[in-house]
């Protein structure tokens, strides 16, 4: 109750500066207050449809975006006219990560749906709304959709893309013309930039996980660890990460970004698990995305040597989507294993699970609840600095450091990244149905603690 009274005296204050026109300083005072007032409100931690695609075409270089004008929000004496403001949402609703994407759209929605209803009942003459456009989930999907929903809307401000490719595809353009994206699920180190437009919350980078997955390594004596991944900044990030701490034997297999079939490079894995498995105890780690993994399960359903080794995987792969009556018995005979951002309930989780539930008809999916939280975070900076990409850009750390979201509290680093990282380590359940919890990883200390081998 007392993280949910910060955050409400937070929102108040940030509807005063709009009504009054006070400074920042002033904001980080009554934030400074209202932590005192409530004494020791504590952080806390958790942790990727709609149709249409861009119509604009991709260039060499950055096009530019209609001229940026600051509106204020603060109404002059009388009656306030009325004020309409675009967010963006750039996000994959088709290829491999699409599931991911329609889930955080949704998130997004119901942000934009509550803010404006709080608006309404505090007086204020200002609606957000939303302009969408699918990435396909990919680099040049990314930059195509990006431009479109900014040179047809207007927006300063996009959540989205997802996956660190995206994201690095539409930066040029972002950065060029001064439009702010803040990403909820990208983490490769990639995009870890600093004084940039871009702002990754609440998922932490990459770096992070693989330190978890070399302590599970260390722990479990794996000697040889075979690496199916994607061939983007995510997993050549990823891979690398790992090259740099493994003190075993490493083969890479790299496949394409939305692929159409898998079955060369499982044949390639496989091959190499027979190659190192005689040499000491060996693993298959898949570093891909959902779609692909289901892909990868699905082969090694009759494949000899991939159902011989334990698996790992990362952190989107903590997906029920993934434990099918055929494939979950596979994952749990190979004691499946993945590390996942772990959540920590607070009082504004249950609120939005049931808002979300009772909007949708479904349960929230995973991590939809950051894309839901990035919009919150767009939405306050623009009520605080005017809907200027620019100004935006200077309130955003503020406003998520500030930030107690549904199951993490943002806290950015230099790069305008999540630097908090607190990891929960999970395995497919026996009968192959659901993920169990054997483990966490703690940043701070760097130490993998498993509770089953």
């Amino acid at each position: 109750m007392k993280t949910k009274i910060v955050l409400m005296v937070l929102c108040v204050v940030v509807l005063a500066l709009v009504a009054v026109q006070v400074s920042p300083a002033s904001v980080v005072a009554a934030q400074a207050t209202a932590s005192a007032t409530t004494t020791g409100a504590a952080a806390t931690t958790g942790t990727p449809e709609a149709t249409g695609t861009a119509a604009a075409t991709t260039t060499s270089e950055a096009t530019s975006a209609p001229q940026a004008t600051s509106v204020p929000v603060t109404p002059s004496a009388g009656a306030a006219a009325p004020q309409e403001i675009t967010i963006g949402v750039v996000l994959p609703f088709t290829g491999s990560l699409g599931q991911f994407g329609i889930g955080f759209r949704e998130g997004v929605e119901l942000a934009v749906e509550q803010m404006n209803t709080r608006l309404k009942d505090a007086g204020r003459n200002i609606t957000f709304k939303i302009a969408s456009a699918d990435t396909t989930g990919t680099p040049d999907g990314a930059a195509k959709a990006f431009q479109t929903v900014v040179q047809t809307s207007g927006a300063q401000v996009v959540v989205g893309p997802l996956a660190t490719s995206e994201v690095l595809g539409a930066k040029q353009f972002a950065d060029a013309n001064h439009i702010v994206i803040i990403a909820p699920a990208s983490t490769a180190q990639g995009a870890a930039i600093p004084d940039d437009y871009i702002f990754r919350v609440f998922d932490p980078p990459d770096a992070f996980a693989a330190q978890a997955f070399l302590g599970i390594a260390q722990q479990r004596g794996y000697q040889n660890i075979v690496v199916l991944h994607v061939d983007d900044p995510f997993g050549n990030g990823m891979f690398s990460a790992l090259s740099n701490g493994f003190k075993g034997t490493l083969s890479e297999v790299k496949y394409p970004n939305n692929p159409a079939d898998l079955s060369g490079e499982i044949t390639k894995v496989s091959s190499e698990i027979a190659r190192l498995s005689p040499s000491g105890k060996t693993a298959f780690f898949c570093v891909c995305f959902l779609g692909d993994a289901q892909k990868v399960a699905q082969q090694a359903i009759a494949d000899v040597n991939l159902g011989t080794v334990d698996w790992l995987g990362v952190e989107n792969l903590r997906s029920k989507d993934l434990l099918t009556s055929d494939i979950g018995p596979v994952l749990s005979k190979a004691n499946f294993t993945t590390v996942s951002f772990i959540g920590s309930q607070n009082p504004n989780t249950q609120p939005y699970l049931d808002a979300y539930k009772a909007k949708f008809g479904h349960d929230s999916g995973p991590f939809t609840n950051y894309a839901y939280d990035a919009a919150n975070i767009a939405m306050l900076s623009v009520l605080v600095a005017g809907n200027d990409g620019q100004a935006i850009q200077k309130i955003v750390p503020f406003i998520a450091d500030h930030y107690i979201g549904t199951e993490v509290q943002a806290f950015l680093d230099a790069n305008g990244d999540q630097a908090i990282a607190a990891y929960g380590i999970y395995q497919v359940n026996k009968d192959g149905t659901d993920f169990t919890q054997i483990g966490t990883y703690d940043s701070a200390s760097g130490k993998v603690t498993l509770t089953t081998p």
